[in-house]
């Protein structure tokens, strides 16, 4: 029987509800990321960081996959931050989230991501023809 090392890092939610962003470390060295989501309100990240500060600041190169626990802006909110920062890997979620994810998303980058209409037009061209999709298929 094979027995494996996991490690979770909090990369939210972690002085209160908002921000889900959780890092399953396998003893490989590979992770998956369990959400991405905005803090809300006055919650910080585990190093102080405010609703305003939204960047990825941590290291995603072995991530492996986003799974999505649900589609809830504390849950998803931080998913463009994510692609923007070189995230390539797949977004597993049920197929109801797989439907309303870009819609969620779209929303987001409108309201507050950015005004760099470039970057707006680019990473929702890569939820669309990219992450969704893929998702979408893996379903059928």
């Amino acid at each position: 029987m094979n027995h494996h090392n996991f490690e979770v890092l909090h990369h939210g939610a972690i002085n209160g509800v908002t921000g889900s962003c959780h890092e399953l470390l396998i003893d490989n060295g590979a992770a998956v990321l369990v959400d991405c989501g905005l803090f809300q309100g006055n919650e910080e990240t585990s190093d102080g960081a405010e609703e305003n500060r939204l960047e990825i600041e941590f290291p995603i190169d072995h991530i492996q996959a986003l799974i999505v626990t649900h589609v809830h802006i504390d849950h998803v909110g931080r998913i463009p931050y994510l692609l923007a920062a070189g995230f390539k890997g797949p977004i597993i979620c049920s197929e109801p989230s797989a439907h309303l994810l870009p819609l969620m998303l779209e929303d987001v980058i409108r309201i507050g991501f950015t005004r760099n209409k470039q970057m707006v037009k680019k990473i929702s061209f890569y939820l669309k023809r990219t992450h969704c999709r893929r998702a979408l298929s893996s379903l059928a």
